[in-house]
């Protein structure tokens, strides 16, 4: 777990089972990283995640009265951060950055509300598959997706024009895509 991580994991969030409201700063505390990690997943690079998660904790602690203790707090949670982050996306998207459509959002929705086992196997499906990569292609994708910077400012930096990056992380994304696939339906042991 990294500093960063540890800056929002509950505290003493060991749970009463008595006082409603108690129970809910619990679940609140319980979910920060995965609601966190929810909202950078819908924006990869954008640096304001820890500033919407806040936002949407104040919004939960609003809307408390409307969640049922005992259901599921985190896949509320992601709704409520979901239209949070449509409500950013033209102003992310004037300032370039990678939008998803709703309907991918949605389906994003639905894999952070997976087991964390199954979580942890897409990851390291991922991890396996990237480093199955050109070293080129490993490099636009870490660019593009792990860096603020434009994609213009690559296109500059190697020879290339944006359009031909732009078809490039296309393919490549395919091509994430079906190895992560075969991955998972093969429940193949990944090397370390």
């Amino acid at each position: 777990m990294n500093n960063e991580e540890q800056d929002i994991s509950p505290v003493g969030a060991t749970g009463s089972g008595g006082d409603p409201e108690e129970e809910f700063v619990r679940e609140l505390t319980l979910h920060q990283n995965a609601v966190l990690a929810y909202i950078r997943s819908m924006a990869p690079g954008y640096d304001g995640a820890r500033d919407l998660l806040q936002e949407v904790n104040i919004t939960l602690w609003q809307k408390r009265a409307n969640f049922t203790l005992g259901t599921n707090f985190k896949a509320w949670a992601f709704q409520i951060a979901r239209y949070h982050m449509l409500n950013q996306r033209r102003r992310l998207a004037r300032h370039g950055w990678l939008i998803f459509d709703d309907d991918l959002m949605a389906e994003m929705a639905v894999d952070f509300g997976r087991a964390p086992d199954e979580l942890d196997e897409r990851q390291e499906a991922l991890r396996v598959c990237l480093n199955a990569l050109r070293p080129q292609d490993r490099e636009l994708i870490r660019h593009r997706y792990q860096t603020p910077s434009p994609l213009q400012e690559f296109a500059e930096r190697t020879n290339r024009r944006v359009g031909t990056l732009k078809a490039m992380l296309f393919k490549i994304r395919a091509v994430l895509r079906r190895c992560i696939e075969q991955k998972l339906a093969t429940r193949s042991h990944f090397p370390a």
